[in-house]
């Protein structure tokens, strides 16, 4: 058996067909089509190369997922993780790691942002926990 890849005669697609036949539909237009009319871009014994081929002529390209359109700046994704976290090492490890990723280095006033109320007592826990350390005066990392 010899395998092909061809042109359809109407929608000028490229597809593989089997030699051994005389004729086959195309899967694109529905166009039956007899194997001699057709131009033949590839041929070879093994389906799988003839396979290949044809995909390495159109690879497939995944669909880029579509985005949403309001793009919502990190810190705002911040503020909604952190009052829907759990428990209380999460919501410093998600302060911590999130302000160091934001402002790279972070002060009091930007944990007010997130917990007007308690950024005191946060900073302090996470600090003596080691979540964060101080890197200059009232500067802070993860």
């Amino acid at each position: 058996m010899t395998y092909a890849i061809v042109s359809c005669g109407k929608c000028k697609r490229q597809r593989m067909i089997d030699r051994s036949a005389t004729s086959s539909k195309c899967p694109y237009c529905s166009t039956s089509a007899e194997h001699k009319g057709l131009a033949v871009i590839f041929e070879d014994k093994d389906q799988n190369v003839v396979r290949d081929v044809l995909t390495g002529m159109h690879p497939f390209d995944v669909p880029e997922k579509k985005r949403s359109k309001i793009d919502h700046d990190p810190l705002s994704t911040l503020i909604y993780k952190y009052e829907h976290a759990s428990d209380l090492e999460e919501k410093m490890e998600l302060l911590s790691k999130g302000l160091t990723k934001i402002y790279d280095t972070f002060t009091i006033a930007d944990v007010e942002k997130i917990d007007e109320k308690n950024a005191e007592k946060m900073l302090k826990a996470m600090s003596e926990r080691g979540y964060v350390h101080e890197v200059k005066y009232g500067r802070y990392r993860a």
